[in-house]
């Protein structure tokens, strides 16, 4: 994962994906564990920030091409970082990634708002958003 590249009222740093999936503690989260939304990690689940209509095709299209860019980028990325004991979690981390992405897509194609991009900018840093509580994303 990055460095704490951005110091942010709006961002909870977890220096581990320990500390954030196999032992949180309330220290760790801020005291915003008992608030925690996770971001989603699979394809299949709904958006939570907006709720959307059946994509056109040239979003569709965008769509495909922003996951198609976003998937070749992570092949090279190391699974180990993403590996805590006896879980994985690269298979989430590369789910979560494409998700951002393909919403961000949405979201600027829509006029929606910025929940997206502000989470797509946390990748960008090298950091994985991976859930939010309130108005503050936990990043790892």
């Amino acid at each position: 994962m990055g460095k704490r590249t951005a110091q942010a009222d709006d961002l909870i740093y977890v220096d581990t994906l320990r500390e954030v999936f196999t032992a949180p503690t309330a220290a760790s989260l801020k005291d915003g564990y008992p608030h925690v939304e996770w971001l989603p990690t699979s394809p299949t689940q709904h958006d939570p920030f907006y709720r959307l209509d059946t994509p056109d095709a040239a979003l569709v299209e965008r769509r495909l091409t922003v996951t198609r860019a976003v998937m070749k980028a992570m092949k090279n990325v190391d699974r180990r970082a993403f590996i805590v004991d006896q879980h994985d979690f690269s298979l989430a981390a590369k789910n979560a990634i494409g998700f951002a992405f393909r919403q961000h897509v949405t979201e600027r194609h829509s006029g929606l708002g910025h929940r997206w991009e502000r989470v797509v900018a946390v990748y960008c840093l090298g950091h994985w958003p991976v859930g939010y509580a309130g108005d503050k994303l936990i990043v790892v």
